[in-house]
């Protein structure tokens, strides 16, 4: 039964505060404030709302104030599931099996989670590591991933009982179940790794749909393409990410055989994807989200370039729908040569769609003899200079943030499953690499190791530590594949086939500015050499591990993993065939040979490794994204459960230990968080914390290129610009291209990001007392600008 908050109970919450290390004089005025406004009077849920709101407005002044709200959140979250706000009230060895219990009779838990030794697990968990969740993850798991029951929508689970719920459904099918279900909850509770959002939402439920993300191919026929349709809405419902390579549809006005008319071309059927994507979000909890690739010979590539535009007919344009171009050497090589580059009605080029490298190379010169013999019918075909369509493409990526530039001969060169088929586009956030047919939907299963959590107290890698969280991690990854609830029994042939698992990592930036690095350092692309490079071994080496106790993947043979090559090994192929060197420097430090003698005995995953943006389990963790640098020193990020100050906490320590913090945290919010506006922080310190867009891109790039020479699959590589020409973007993607990368993704720009105009409101209440706007007004819109960190589909 709930508690109200009456007078007498003023002391706990002035406990609360203590708790959190605030000094008196910046808790007592919230919450005197607090109680003259009649907060005693109001439920305990929208009292604790109410200080919420009041703290939260004030974080950007005091980021001292996060850790009050965090400990806040935590009693929001105890009150709503157990009926108690005081954490020492909690005794989880007899909460924790009730809670299973419970949530089993209301259908919201797995009946199998009944079968474990509920005790066992019970008594190892920590509530102490509640204290790791930042406020923006405590808030994030309350809004959308802690279980709730399925009628009343009320939150039946804590945090600790969430990691090990999640435990619990990764273990269903080992031998050891309870042994492995506290190793996994180990890693999860305190940061070390994350699964991604899928497997956080239902480990453990009885809807047991677990993967990222899904890559497919549409035919160019009527009834594929709406059956296309009904596949993504499938996909959409049960898991998020799409993928899709739409090359072979035929251009408007290509003759249809049958009706004896003519096409309507790729637009209305992309129109017709993005209303369906559009209207699929997972119950508010997660938004169907899908990615369009198309190789740029495509004879409708023009309009495909206005798709994302906010102007022109609405029937010609695809607002929830991602575009990426899937890019061959080819096109690339007539840019820089300042050559001709035709165009073609995939009716009558459509096997190019099938090839890469050189074998791409001879084919499209081939047709390009065949329209100039007349042997393609004029209407199918069109000439114009490469370098005006790239910087047509570049206009296009300033001004909407699409298509996403990605390269289809790296990574079909590149890839370690070359024998299992063509890889016709990547996912949805571009760093998953896998071959489809029109039997199979490749299925990707997603997490991320946390950098900065792998760090000792003098700043040194725990090298140990890592290696540990790697192998449970994989272990974890592959049970996904085969507990998976898949949509499409094509998705699940593909992953039984191939099984690809995608292992991260996040907390880069953090990991940087710990180490007193800035991104622009040279030494920020070593760190990222060796810790990647590590992550690879580990992984590769569990994998082998996992195939000796349950054999390799079932296409093992004939791949390039059975011939006991690396990924690295793979950059020689991509030289080759290209002609020219890939710029990217090859040295590494740890002893690979003895990892190559297990290989060719077997490997369990076919694929291991995808760096993905980690947009939301980075916010739970408390650490930057990805390999991604912090947007800005202080900002608001908006995502489905609202909009939250970020601000970065290395930068805070450092100035706080100059004694300068309270001089210039109102100069930070002037500038947007960029300290180099600020003259009084010393110039090592303002060197050390660049913004995003002071960052050179080419320093990302090479980050990036360092990085992918160790990953099998992919890296999700966003980009920031201070410039709004096509023609200072042309040489840095240029550049992406010759390094060797596989994709980029996002293209940020300075001057288009824009402040919010009005009052940054974080976080929302039913009810909202005169107090609260107040407080809330203090954070004004120039405190950041607005970022949308909403996109979970691939983590």
């Amino acid at each position: 039964m709930a508690m109200r908050i009456v007078p007498q109970e003023r002391t706990t919450l002035r406990r609360v505060f203590q708790e959190t290390g605030l000094p008196e004089d910046l808790w007592a005025p919230i919450l005197q404030e607090a109680w003259e406004s009649g907060v005693e009077a109001l439920d305990p849920p929208q009292a604790l709302e109410a200080l919420l709101l009041s703290i939260t407005a004030r974080i950007w002044e005091e980021p001292l104030y996060e850790r009050a709200a965090a400990a806040l959140m935590r009693r929001r979250i105890l009150l709503e599931a157990l009926g108690t706000e005081d954490p020492d009230y909690t005794d989880y060895t007899a909460a924790f099996p009730a809670y299973i219990r419970e949530g089993v009779r209301r259908g919201a838990l797995h009946p199998d989670l009944l079968t474990y030794d509920l005790d066992r697990l019970a008594r190892a968990l920590d509530p102490r590591r509640d204290a790791l969740l930042p406020y923006v993850g405590l808030a994030t798991l309350f809004d959308r991933y802690l279980v709730r029951d399925p009628e009343t929508r009320q939150v039946l689970e804590l945090p600790q009982f969430m990691w090990m719920r999640v435990a619990m459904g990764l273990a269903l099918r080992e031998t050891d179940r309870e042994e492995w279900a506290l190793r996994f909850y180990e890693r999860m509770s305190t940061l070390r790794f994350l699964p991604s959002t899928p497997t956080l939402f239902n480990s453990g439920t009885p809807h047991h749909q677990l993967a990222s993300c899904y890559l497919y191919e549409v035919l160019d026929s009527l009834e594929h393409i709406l059956d296309a349709a009904a596949t993504f809405g499938m996909l959409a419902k049960y898991a998020g990410g799409i993928g899709a390579s739409v090359s072979r549809i035929r251009a408007a006005g290509a003759p249809v055989r049958g009706i004896n008319g003519r096409s309507g071309g790729l637009i209305p059927f992309l129109h017709l994807y993005d209303a369906l994507i559009h209207a699929i979000n997972q119950g508010g909890r997660r938004r169907g989200t899908m990615a369009a690739y198309l190789e740029p010979w495509h004879l409708e590539i023009e309009a495909f370039l206005d798709l994302r535009r906010n102007t022109g007919d609405p029937y010609q344009r695809t607002p929830s729908l991602d575009t990426a171009l899937w890019i061959p050497d080819a096109f690339m090589e007539r840019v820089e040569a300042d050559a001709d580059w035709y165009l073609f009605d995939p009716l009558y080029a459509g096997d190019l769609v099938d090839l890469y490298g050189e074998a791409f190379r001879r084919r499209y010169e081939e047709h390009i003899a065949r329209a100039e013999r007349g042997e393609i019918p004029r209407r199918a075909w069109r000439k114009v200079r490469a370098r005006e369509l790239y910087l047509r493409i570049l206009d296009a990526l300033l001004e909407t943030g699409h298509p996403w530039i990605t390269f289809k001969d790296s990574s079909n060169l590149r890839s370690m499953l070359r024998h299992a088929g063509i890889i016709h586009s990547l996912n949805l956030c571009t760093e998953v690499a896998l071959p489809t047919c029109p039997e199979e939907i490749a299925v990707c299963n997603l997490g991320s190791v946390n950098l900065a959590r792998h760090l000792n107290a003098d700043g040194s890698l725990d090298e140990a530590e890592l290696a540990r969280t790697v192998e449970i991690a994989m272990r974890a990854l592959d049970n996904v594949i085969d507990l998976n609830l898949y949509p499409s029994e094509r998705a699940r042939r593909s992953n039984l086939l191939n099984r690809p698992v995608g292992l991260g990592c996040m907390g880069f930036a953090e990991l940087l500015s710990r180490q007193g690095l800035s991104f622009n350092d040279p030494e920020a692309a070593e760190w990222a050499d060796r810790l990647v490079e590590q992550l690879s071994f580990h992984a590769i080496r569990a994998s082998c591990a996992l195939a000796r106790e349950r054999g390799p993947f079932p296409r093992f043979p004939g791949s390039e993993w059975s011939k006991g090559r690396l990924p690295f090994d793979t950059l020689e192929d991509l030289e080759r065939e290209r002609r020219r060197a890939i710029e990217v420097d090859r040295g590494g430090w740890l002893d690979w040979t003895a990892l190559r003698d297990a290989l060719r005995a077997g490997i369990r995953n076919g694929a291991v490794m995808a760096i993905a943006p980690t947009a939301t389990i980075a916010l739970i963790a408390g650490t930057s994204p990805s390999l991604d640098p912090y947007f800005s020193n202080l900002f608001v990020r908006t995502t489905l459960s609202g909009r939250f100050v970020e601000f970065n906490p290395a930068l805070v320590e450092a100035l706080k230990t100059l004694g300068l913090w309270e001089r210039v945290r109102e100069r930070l919010v002037e500038t947007q968080g960029d300290a180099w506006a600020i003259p009084e922080i010393p110039e090592p310190v303002r060197r050390r914390f660049p913004t995003a867009f002071q960052i050179r891109p080419e320093a990302l790039l090479e980050i990036a290129a360092r990085a992918q020479k160790w990953v099998d699959m992919g890296i999700s590589r966003s980009l920031y610009f201070t410039s709004e020409t096509p023609t200072d973007l042309a040489e840095v993607y240029l550049h992406a291209w010759r390094k060797g990368l596989k994709a980029t993704y996002y293209c940020y720009v300075m001057p288009r990001m824009r402040a919010e105009p009005a009052t940054v409101r974080v976080n929302k209440a039913a009810q909202r007392p005169r107090w609260v706007e107040a407080a809330e007004a203090e954070l004004q819109a120039e405190a950041a600008c607005a970022m949308d960190g909403s996109c979970e589909a691939c983590q």
